[in-house]
């Protein structure tokens, strides 16, 4: 790309503007363009974080021939970022009569008439340079989109057919990429990689769901189903070249070095990604609650990857690296605030409620966001109200909330603008993250539903002892606690509100809340995210320090 950034700064050099930004995008699909460069005069730079990013043109630009829109205008506020003061100029690029790029410049609103002529005297001499730009990285950009939105939609079909199989995916992606900048992999195959690792388990939607989340030990010919996941994984991506690669690498997850895995492949097949791959797959395995068991303690899965080493099963270089990971990825010290592929929904506050409401992350970029908000109304006491009309509007501050490795965050955002796939946020950095506070951890509690009761002509809230269940902590903050239960158990209560109580480091914590959101992971058992309420000082204390102690705890195992 230097050789790019070189040809555009030629061009910069002779703008006769001293104040601009400089946006350049391929064209996607109708009216919908990815940055490939953008540069700020003011940072006198090009502006990477930008790059990738989506973008639609206004009506005014679809005719071949420069022309301008003031920033009350444009759907793209986002490029002026609250600069009024601009206007823009676009041109669309042609290639054999077909539109393949998008050159798109800020400027300030004093700029003299005939500079502008200039300007655009300037850019129609140099079209033939934008466009040899576009077409150099029109394949590549082009072959990334086609993957990232392929497994995109296939993810969403797997979370369908089995949501604990979805996460697993996301954990073993992550933790993937861990060990390989460990191991001080180049960046290419990180990239390789971590595609590898989210595709792995796609060929899981050929085998039934009673299967995969059978709470008894599997029968032979049903642990042969299982094993044909694998080569189902081949498949699904036949005649997809932009994935070959990719999965030649996930198709061995479950190989061994002794030859002793699904196909008997030994350590002269497996390639060092393969390998890698197949510690993250055993390593995820022996953390993870299931419905036949629970996950093991972080203390104790290392002691299980060695034997897999000394027995000949593991790559030892690579379970070193992992080990030193474990602590940080599996306790929860290590916070991973990606949202692409995550649960991700937007909090309304309507009539003093607040109405959750799916969406999917399309692209994410340090701090923009592109999201697709699929609702378009709630219904509240019996009245319809349109959530685009009365929210998403521009400029409007909006409230995310996401999950990702068992965790729950909160982030506020900006409207800055609309494209075709639907709005882009930038996340506001006056929010301070360390506000809360978190480790994961596998504790068992007790959650005690609370029920209404007429009391004095109102009600009051009451401990339904009767209904009380054992629950499973997964992760615990000053802010939620992240649990799953028998999903009967859960269905069973009159109400969201409860009371959860469980015991660590010889201190005993209750908590009053309610449950915002549960999802059916594995059947039978509900995950969910548990609010706390109104807390008093002493409990408050209390979490805080259970979390500290186990975060110092976590931190001597690295």
């Amino acid at each position: 790309m230097n050789k790019h950034y070189n040809s555009i700064n030629s061009i910069i050099a002779n703008i006769p503007v001293t104040n601009f930004r400089l946006i350049l995008g391929i064209k996607i699909s109708d009216n919908l363009f990815r940055i490939i460069s953008y540069f700020d005069s003011e940072k006198m730079d090009f502006d990477l974080s930008m790059n990738d990013m989506y973008f639609s043109v206004e009506d005014k630009f679809r005719i071949n021939n420069f022309d301008s829109v003031l920033y009350e205008e444009s759907i793209n506020k986002h490029f002026f970022d609250g600069i009024e003061d601009y206007f823009a100029l676009g041109q669309n690029i042609i290639f054999r009569n077909e539109v393949v790029g998008f050159i798109y410049i800020l400027m300030d609103k004093t700029t003299k008439y005939d500079n502008i002529n200039t300007l655009k005297e300037l850019f129609y001499e140099h079209l033939k340079n934008f466009l040899t730009i576009i077409l150099d990285v029109k394949d590549s950009v082009l072959r990334e989109y086609a993957i990232e939105q392929t497994i995109n939609s296939l993810f969403y079909i797997l979370k369908a057919h089995d949501a604990y199989t979805y996460y697993h995916s996301l954990r073993i992606a992550d933790l993937s990429v861990l060990i390989a900048e460990k191991l001080e992999l180049n960046q290419d195959k990180i990239e390789k990689l971590y595609y590898a690792a989210l595709i792995h388990d796609l060929g899981e939607i050929w085998i039934s769901k009673d299967i995969l989340q059978k709470s008894e030990k599997l029968t032979p010919v049903e642990l042969e189903q299982i094993k044909q996941h694998t080569s189902k994984l081949e498949f699904l991506f036949a005649g997809n070249d932009y994935f070959s690669e990719y999965v030649e690498i996930a198709k061995y997850h479950h190989e061994y070095l002794d030859g002793s895995g699904y196909s008997g492949k030994n350590k002269y097949d497996l390639s060092l990604l393969s390998r890698i791959l197949a510690v993250a797959e055993v390593t995820d395995a022996l953390l993870s609650n299931r419905p036949w068991r629970k996950a093991l303690k972080i203390e104790d899965a290392p002691k299980i990857l060695l034997k897999m080493v000394e027995n000949g099963k593991l790559d030892k270089t690579i379970v070193d690296a992992v080990i030193k990971i474990i602590p940080e990825f599996y306790g929860g010290l290590l916070q991973n605030t990606l949202m692409k592929y995550n649960d991700v929904f937007i909090n309304f506050n309507i009539n003093e409620k607040i109405v959750r409401v799916e969406a999917k992350v399309l692209n994410s970029k340090r701090d923009y966001i592109n999201i697709f908000i699929p609702q378009k109304s709630v219904e509240i006491n019996g009245k319809v109200i349109n959530i685009c009309e009365k929210f998403l509007k521009l400029g409007n501050t909006i409230s995310i909330e996401y999950y990702s490795n068992n965790n729950s965050f909160n982030k506020s955002c900006t409207i800055m603008g609309k494209n075709k796939m639907g709005y882009i946020l930038k996340v506001n950095k006056e929010i301070n993250e360390n506000e809360m506070t978190s480790v994961k951890w596998n504790l068992n509690g007790i959650g005690v539903p609370l029920k209404r009761v007429v009391f004095v002509n109102k009600y009051v809230w009451r401990l339904d002892n009767e209904k009380a269940f054992k629950l499973n902590i997964e992760s615990i903050s000053n802010k939620n606690i992240i649990f799953y239960a028998l999903k009967d158990k859960i269905n069973n209560m009159a109400d969201t509100k409860l009371l959860i109580t469980f015991e660590a480091m010889n201190l005993k914590i209750n908590l009053i809340g309610e449950i915002i959101y549960k999802e059916e992971i594995f059947r039978g058992y509900y995950h969910c995210d548990f609010k706390i309420g109104e807390i008093t000082n002493d409990e408050y204390t209390k979490l805080i320090q259970i979390i500290n102690l186990r975060k110092e705890q976590l931190k001597t195992l690295r």
